[in-house]
C-alpha cells in the first residue's frame, strides 16, 4: 500500500447524550482496518458550512461554486493522515438528530462535570 492510495472507508457516528460535546467516529476500511476518533459535535457542524477546525481535524465544507455535495475532512494523527470525502446530507441530516436529543446550549445540563473534571486533570498524570 503506497502513502497515496485511496481507499474505500465507512464511517460509522455515534453519539451519547451524556457525552453531549463529543461525536464517536469508527472508520473501518474494506481490508480490516478500523480507528476510532472522538470528535467535536460543533466541529462538525461548523463544518458543513465553513472550514473548521484546528490542529489534528480539518473540516472542509462542499465548494458551492461547484455545486460540490461532499464535506471533506482531514485527520491527522502521530503516525500518518488520511483525507476522507464523504456526502453532507446524510451527516446533516445526522447532526440534526442529535440536536433533538441534546440542542445547542444544553450540552452542560446533560454532562457529568466530575468524570469531565477527572479526565482532563488524569490526562496531566501521564
Amino acid at each position: 500500500m503506497s502513502l497515496h492510495e485511496a481507499l474505500p472507508v465507512q464511517a460509522r457516528f455515534s453519539y451519547d447524550h451524556t457525552r453531549p460535546l463529543e461525536v464517536r467516529v469508527e472508520f473501518v476500511n474494506d481490508i480490516g482496518g478500523a480507528v476510532t476518533w472522538i470528535l467535536s459535535r460543533d466541529l462538525l457542524m461548523t463544518g458543513l458550512n465553513r472550514p473548521s477546525g484546528d490542529g489534528d481535524v480539518r473540516i472542509s465544507p462542499p465548494c458551492q461554486r461547484h455545486g460540490g455535495d461532499s464535506l471533506w475532512m482531514l485527520l491527522q494523527g502521530q503516525t500518518g493522515a488520511a483525507l476522507l470525502e464523504g456526502r453532507i446530507e446524510p451527516l446533516r441530516a445526522w447532526l440534526e438528530e442529535t440536536l433533538r436529543f441534546v440542542p445547542f446550549g444544553t450540552e452542560g445540563l446533560s454532562m457529568d462535570w466530575d468524570e469531565a473534571f477527572a479526565h482532563v486533570l488524569g490526562q496531566w498524570d501521564r
